[in-house]
């Protein structure tokens, strides 16, 4: 969910989900987002870790920015009358463009060179493929095997979402939709909150969760999650449908609830051989993850699907609740929401294996906080869920957080994420990248050091209040971001996160206005270097040997 802003004073508030972590307790994660409506003028419209060696380590040179360019704004979505906090930020490249969703706009962007062809309002969009409107939330995926691009968004009640579909490539081209109810308890008055998306091979795998609304038992309570299971084909077929999906509801936080489903389900991308999907999410009871299984998928009739048996585990290293974030600032330096441990972005299977990140807070030897958040990595076995390594992005001064990864076919991983902290010279919000390959034994090695894709222009950022004042209401960030791989190259990953815009006002080329700091989105696209085949890797180390053997001749003769 998110925040709006207005004309007039806060008058409201809706839900979000997130808190602390409690070892051995129910996490509360009925905690929810602030929805104000705050002071808005017609300026908010648009104006002016240690490396490890590796037999990769001589291409980690080869990585490098390709391209970068502007995202959407909140002066854009303001500019169209859909003002909110947070951006929710997600996009994905396809064969020739990029996508970009924001809460309150949709752009398009050449990705030959960052230029923007299109934008409009969320609800434009939805409303020409004849849906009645929108409520943000919005996930967006290239399918490389369909060449069509799929979007998903609250629909105009929020029990409710809505799927669309592209029939081809071109995201300025036609699109089909469907819509479904995420959660059904309580009508339309409760909210299917979060909402998930992964493409498997044989299915789309869509997570929510579920809250009551606020006249039902306590202000919009958590209820639990649901998880739906749609065949691929459905929504790929002639006029997109659900037909033959499948929910399964997970009660939480009763006599009878079942606490080992999770929160934030996210579907595992590129999962679902042998018509098996895999599941990944953060666990309700403590400081966890948690994994199960989907079987019986088929991506051509309806399913018969059920639910695996689910496993805990606690990883390889134990953490803590996650504190706010740390920005260069006097009055606000630490109002930045770095949210709970869910896994916010999404989930990829590769070559049997899983790789996910979320942001959590190490503890030291004796158990205590660190106070620092970091993006933490994890690889699981798809077969048997035995994790084979994991890893902490972070330095113990700034804190890591909205992580979000990608992985090719060659177990190359990029992970992007958002870095601050309380000192001037780098502690304005940054959107920044690391390159790792992926060892036999699971374990990623990192190449190179940390690769600066945007920093932010403000070094206090607060939104929706005063400029120059402290900061008012809940400094949501994210709520997610992503990194997308190139359909058509296996060697360039596209990022897409959240940073800080300017002031708005007249000093910033904001004539009038009045308000803090305005969230922005940035496009970077990265390049790796090529893995070669073991076949090149042989022939250059016999090269290395040859050389270095006509090297020592050649020493020996001078030394005679």
């Amino acid at each position: 969910m998110k925040r709006m802003i207005t004309s007039t004073v806060a008058i409201a508030t809706m839900m979000i989900a997130g808190s602390a972590a409690i070892a051995g307790t129910v996490e509360d994660y009925a905690d929810f987002e602030q929805m104000e409506l705050v002071p808005f003028t017609s300026s908010d419209l648009l104006g002016a870790g240690s490396i490890q060696p590796s037999v990769f380590g001589p291409l980690s040179s080869k990585l490098h920015v390709a391209l970068g360019f502007q995202g959407i704004s909140q002066y854009d979505v303001a500019s169209v009358a859909r003002n909110f906090i947070p951006p929710d930020t997600m996009g994905a490249v396809g064969t020739t463009q990029y996508m970009a969703f924001a809460n309150g706009g949709v752009a398009v962007y050449d990705k030959a060179n960052g230029n923007r062809l299109s934008f409009t309002s969320d609800l434009t969009f939805w409303q020409g493929l004849g849906r009645a409107g929108a409520n943000g939330d919005s996930r967006v995926m290239f399918d490389k095997g369909a060449n069509r691009w799929i979007a998903l968004s609250f629909a105009n009640n929020v029990a409710q979402l809505q799927i669309a579909v592209s029939d081809t490539d071109n995201a300025l081209g036609s699109w089909k939709s469907t819509v479904f109810t995420g959660y059904s308890g309580f009508g339309f008055g409760a909210t299917a909150d979060y909402p998930t998306l992964a493409l498997t091979k044989n299915s789309v795998i869509i997570g929510t969760n579920d809250f009551a609304p606020a006249t039902a038992g306590g202000a919009n309570n958590f209820q639990g999650t649901t998880l739906t299971v749609i065949p691929l084909n459905s929504l790929f077929s002639a006029a997109p449908t659900v037909a033959g999906g499948v929910q399964f509801f997970t009660a939480c936080c009763a006599p009878t609830a079942d606490f080992t489903r999770g929160f934030a389900i996210q579907g595992v991308n590129g999962s679902g051989a042998g018509g098996v999907d895999h599941i990944l999410a953060v666990s309700i009871e403590g400081n966890a993850l948690t994994r199960y299984d989907i079987s019986g998928v088929n991506a051509n009739s309806s399913l018969g699907a059920v639910r695996g048996a689910s496993t805990d585990f606690l990883g390889l290293n134990d953490y803590t609740g996650n504190g706010p974030g740390r920005q260069p600032s006097a009055l606000n330096p630490r109002v930045i929401d770095t949210l709970d441990d869910r896994v916010g972005s999404s989930v990829y299977e590769v070559n049997g294996l899983i790789y996910s990140v979320h942001t959590v807070t190490p503890v030291d030897s004796i158990g205590n906080s660190t106070d620092h958040t970091v993006v933490r990595w994890d690889v699981t076995r798809a077969v048997d869920n035995t994790v084979l390594a994991e890893g902490d992005i972070g330095d113990g001064v700034h804190d890591f957080f909205q992580g979000s990864l990608a992985v090719n076919a060659d177990g190359r991983v990029i992970i992007a994420y958002n870095r601050s902290g309380s000192s001037a010279s780098d502690g304005k919000i940054s959107i920044l990248a690391r390159q790792f390959s992926t060892g036999a034994d699971g374990q990623l090695i990192q190449h190179g050091g940390e690769l600066l894709l945007k920093v932010s222009n403000s070094a206090d950022y607060h939104n929706g209040s005063i400029d120059g004042g402290v900061a008012a209401g809940r400094q949501r960030w994210g709520d997610y971001s992503a990194v997308s791989l190139d359909p058509n190259d296996p060697n360039a990953f596209w990022v897409i996160g959240e940073y800080a815009r300017e002031p708005n006002n007249a000093a910033n080329g904001h004539p009038g206005g009045t308000g803090g700091t305005r969230w922005s989105t940035w496009v970077s696209e990265i390049l790796v270097g090529a893995v070669p085949e073991p076949s090149s890797w042989a022939m250059m180390i016999a090269g290395f040997g040859l050389v270095g053997a006509m090297q020592r001749r050649r020493r020996a003769a001078l030394a005679a």
